[in-house]
């Protein structure tokens, strides 16, 4: 009750509060949309920048796996090179390392691995130790520490007793790293144990590639777990050792690539790549204050471009809603005159007011519209009693003593059937029949079979005149033949193909009739391989009586729920004409 009072309330109010409070109230709506707009692009903006952390995490681990894996593929090469492969079974051979010809083979094997590994910018050094743990080229001491407390010693225990990949080892701040790999004999296949290959790599590429990304602070971090070890490019170690563990059993709990979670007591968005390089995992922290720091300035400055603007629009919709009270009110007092008057046909449409808003001009030019559409019924209405009129006198023309015509056509067909000429019997009959169904006005619609009858008793007329030069052919795809149609839509179709096409026409044309249900439409088709009809024809202006006829009652019969057209026109091919009605005519 209470509602529907203030509803009362308000449509008493004048015509320009009303039109305040619709303003007013769409601005209302409008700013709610735009802070929910904000909160949804929140979530959006927030969803794309972990999908592209992730993606950045996975082109850094991308270009860090070419690396190392130019490494690792180098490590390959060198330890299946023959003339490596000789060198060390050579200097192995030897009873002393340092005799001339041990010294001469260790030359050969720096100056061979030396060529493999020039092009490898990342490589600092390689040495080359024997399974004695001899150093062969470079100076390096098996207990020399390398970095992380490991000596060479250490490295090569880790490595396992058979061919195998070798192994990696960085240090903390991941500024450099180590690969091994162990040389097996392959000359006799006995896959001897004959030395071990060192490669000291500068892997300031991953402190590189982590610069490179579009958003970079001093709170991002980046880790690499490797083998139950983690790496990381910040510089405190401290830092690193303290959050290993406690980042590795977070890591444990991940289900996706990324995420959020909570990590030395603050909130990150991470994003992690298991994939890249095996045994690798590279994970990018991304801290949600900077994010959100970034996310509230830009909300800021949209809520200080919006506010001047909307106070604005407010000004504005004050202005336009005090102009448009005066031309929407004469307008008002036309539309009442419409209510009021009984002669729709002296209607007449107004004049636009000048310098009016395009509002105004769009009020205006749909009242005009409304009458000009009022008085093109009226005219349609007009010419659709006209043509009933019309058919109906043609009917009572036709009723003028129809016995008499009936009564002469019985007595041809008995004097046929006494000199025993069939076919005359049959043309008559025909003839008398057609004539019969169109002479009767009982009513307007027929059964779907009575119209196939008559299509029936004029095909055996025509096939009497034409003989061989007809192929007719009827397709019905339809289970109900009671259905009602409009009387005299069929016939009229087939009677356009002998006038327009097999009177033209020197070899056979063939005629074939199409009655099929589709949906909840009856679709009738008349084909035929004659001239067909002309470019651009239309039925409207050059469809001639049939035609013509056939679309004006399925109009009045059916409205827009009916059609009429041309499928296809292709001379002495295909040329079809199809009506689609519904099967429930429009009351």
């Amino acid at each position: 009750m209470k509602s529907q009072k203030l509803i009362n309330h308000f449509k008493k109010q004048p015509f320009e509060r009303q039109l305040h409070f619709v303003f007013f109230a769409t601005v209302a709506i409008i700013v709610s949309l735009a802070v929910l707009l904000t909160l949804v692009w929140r979530q959006v903006y927030m969803a794309q920048l972990k999908e592209a952390a992730y993606k950045d995490v996975s082109i850094i681990s991308t270009n860090i796996a070419k690396r190392l894996t130019a490494v690792e593929t180098l490590s390959f090469r060198i330890i299946d090179s023959a003339p490596i492969q000789n060198g060390l079974q050579r200097i192995l051979a030897q009873d002393s390392l340092q005799s001339l010809e041990a010294i001469d083979q260790k030359n050969a094997l720096s100056a061979e691995i030396n060529a493999l590994v020039r092009n490898e910018s990342t490589i600092q050094n390689v040495y080359l130790f024997t399974p004695t743990n001899e150093n062969m080229i470079n100076f390096l001491a098996e207990t020399d520490h390398i970095f992380n407390g490991q000596t060479i010693k250490d490295m090569i225990e880790t490595l396992p007793d058979k061919p195998a990949k070798g192994s990696w080892f960085f240090a903390k701040d991941l500024s450099q790293g180590v690969y091994l790999r162990k040389i097996y004999s392959t000359a006799d296949l006995s896959l001897t144990y004959i030395g071990t290959v060192i490669f000291l790599v500068n892997t300031s590429f991953f402190r590189n590639e982590i610069e490179s990304l579009p958003i970079v602070s001093e709170q991002n971090q980046f880790f690499m777990a490797y083998q139950n070890q983690f790496y990381s490019t910040a510089n405190d170690e401290q830092t690193v050792a303290a959050d290993q563990n406690t980042l590795q059993q977070k890591m444990e709990t991940f289900q996706r690539s990324i995420g959020s979670m909570t990590f030395d007591n603050r909130q990150y968005y991470y994003a992690m790549d298991r994939k890249t390089m095996p045994n690798m995992t590279f994970i990018y922290l991304l801290p949600e204050n900077q994010v959100l720091a970034d996310l509230y300035k830009l909300q800021g400055l949209s809520i200080a471009v919006s506010l001047p603007f909307l106070c604005l629009i407010i000004v504005v919709i004050r202005k336009i809603s005090n102009q448009l009270t005066r031309p929407l009110a004469d307008l008002a007092s036309q539309m009442a005159v419409l209510r009021k008057t009984k002669k729709l046909a002296s209607l007449k449409t107004l004049a636009v007011p000048e310098n009016s808003q395009e509002e105004i001009m769009v009020l205006y030019e749909s009242y005009n519209t409304m009458i000009d559409e009022l008085n093109a019924l009226i005219k349609d209405n007009y010419e659709m009693r006209i043509l009933s009129q019309e058919i109906e006198f043609k009917g009572l023309q036709a009723q003028l003593d129809p016995h008499f015509l009936y009564n002469t056509l019985d007595s041809i067909n008995w004097i046929a059937i006494e000199n025993q000429q069939w076919q005359i019997s049959e043309m008559v009959t025909s003839l008398a029949y057609l004539f019969r169904k169109k002479i009767d006005t009982k009513s307007d619609f027929t059964t779907l079979q009575d119209e196939l009858d008559i299509v029936h008793a004029y095909i055996n007329i025509q096939n009497v005149r034409f003989g061989k030069r007809i192929e007719y052919i009827e397709v019905i795809l339809v289970n109900d033949l009671s259905f009602k149609i409009p009387k005299l839509l069929i016939q009229p179709l087939i009677e356009n193909v002998f006038k327009y096409a097999v009177n033209d026409m020197k070899e056979t044309c063939r005629l074939i009739l199409t009655i099929e249900q589709q949906a909840t439409f009856l679709q009738v088709s008349v084909s035929d391989n004659g001239p067909g009809f002309k470019a651009n024809f239309s039925i409207e202006k050059e469809g001639g009586i049939g035609l013509t006829n056939i679309q004006k009652r399925l109009q009045l019969h059916y409205g827009d729920q009916a059609s009429l057209t041309i499928v296809s026109s292709i001379p002495f091919k295909k040329t079809t004409v199809r009506f689609v009605i519904p099967f429930k005519r429009s009351e």
